[in-house]
């Protein structure tokens, strides 16, 4: 019998990989693009002030934290709450099959992470039946009235993706090799290059990270075989 992502699976290969880490937006939840551009969008705020805040992170003239902080506030001058924030998200999807695949690996002895610059609300919404063993996620927290509080931001988001995956690795006791990240946005590509094995997630996927990828699964069911047999 042969394993692969810690599920024996025969006639499919002969790594294993110990430690699945999988991001959010657009791969675990079929939503195509970051939810803040989604909620944004929603709750109608200021366009210019936050491209200036974009503008100002990709730079590298505010940290990533400082972004957030500001991005957030946005959100709390446009009048978006808990309850409203939940009802959009509500009207999101999982990926077909992601559950299930997410339960598999944990059954076969796969240790199984998510990393992502979205929310953690979205996870614990959507995928509320999920247990994972590492969330690195920004988090928002609410106050009585349902009003934004203050929130906390991911010390691994773009290019520092890559960091978390050293991080886990050590923290689960898992050779890099051992490694697979399963990913489709503009902030995967370091994640992927470092990882043992790379799996670039559906249509949506930049050419630049399907490139970087050791597979392209381009279906919209997520389990071992559309993330490992060959697309046809």
């Amino acid at each position: 019998m042969q394993v692969l992502f810690g599920v024996a699976i025969e006639s499919l290969g002969a790594m294993r990989y110990d430690l699945v880490i999988f991001d959010l937006d657009g791969t675990l939840i079929a939503h195509h693009e970051p939810i803040w551009k989604t909620l944004h969008r929603h709750f109608g705020s200021d366009p210019e002030a936050r491209l200036s805040l974009v503008r100002r992170g990709l730079a590298g003239d505010i940290s990533y934290a400082e972004w957030f902080d500001g991005d957030l506030a946005l959100l709390r001058a446009a009048g978006a709450t808990r309850a409203a924030m939940v009802e959009l998200v509500r009207g999101m999807k999982p990926t077909v099959g992601a559950s299930a695949l997410v339960a598999a690996l944990r059954r076969g002895g796969a240790r199984v992470a998510v990393v992502s610059g979205g929310l953690r609300l979205v996870l614990d919404e959507l995928l509320s039946d999920c247990t994972f063993d590492a969330v690195f996620i920004n988090q928002v927290w609410f106050g009585p009235a349902g009003t934004i509080e203050r929130g906390l931001a991911t010390a691994y988001d773009l290019g520092a993706k890559a960091a978390a995956l050293d991080v886990l690795a050590e923290r689960f006791d898992v050779p890099v090799g051992r490694v697979a990240f399963v990913g489709d946005g503009d902030n995967d590509h370091a994640i992927m290059a470092r990882a043992g094995f790379g799996i670039a997630w559906g249509e949506h996927a930049p050419d630049t990270l399907v490139a970087l990828a050791d597979h392209h699964a381009s279906g919209d069911m997520m389990d071992l075989m559309a993330l490992l047999a060959p697309a046809p």
